[in-house]
């Protein structure tokens, strides 16, 4: 899957769903889950790493956030092996228009997308 094919929108709001969902049970999601979850859906070609998935992550992130202020979603996306987030997440995390401060951390980021979520 590419960002201009015509399902790429589509494919953005079923990560959002996948993720909140996760978020409302105070889970974290890997990588290679959201993938296969993406593919039960239908969309099958979004491997778990690099390519599409940044971008998509990064669209999850701007979802009803332009100004990037909200806790952003794709904070509870994390590897396998460290259950940390790739290094790609705190790079987004510090460009515009998220601009987290020296101090941020992806745990807080990661609690604040948990309690924001708990709270629907």
């Amino acid at each position: 899957m590419r960002i201009k094919d015509p399902e790429y929108p589509a494919a953005v709001e079923a990560a959002v769903e996948i993720l909140r969902k996760r978020a409302r049970q105070g889970q974290t999601i890997t990588y290679g889950e959201l993938s296969a979850e993406l593919a039960a859906q239908g969309f099958d070609s979004i491997p778990p790493h690099r390519g599409v998935m940044a971008y998509l992550l990064k669209a999850v992130c701007l979802h009803h956030n332009e100004d990037g202020r909200a806790p952003m979603l794709s904070a509870i996306v994390v590897n396998k092996a460290s259950r940390e987030p790739s290094d790609q997440f705190s790079a987004l995390a510090r460009s515009l228009p998220f601009s987290r401060p020296a101090n941020w951390n992806w745990q807080d980021e990661q609690k604040q997308v948990f309690a924001q979520h708990r709270e629907d």
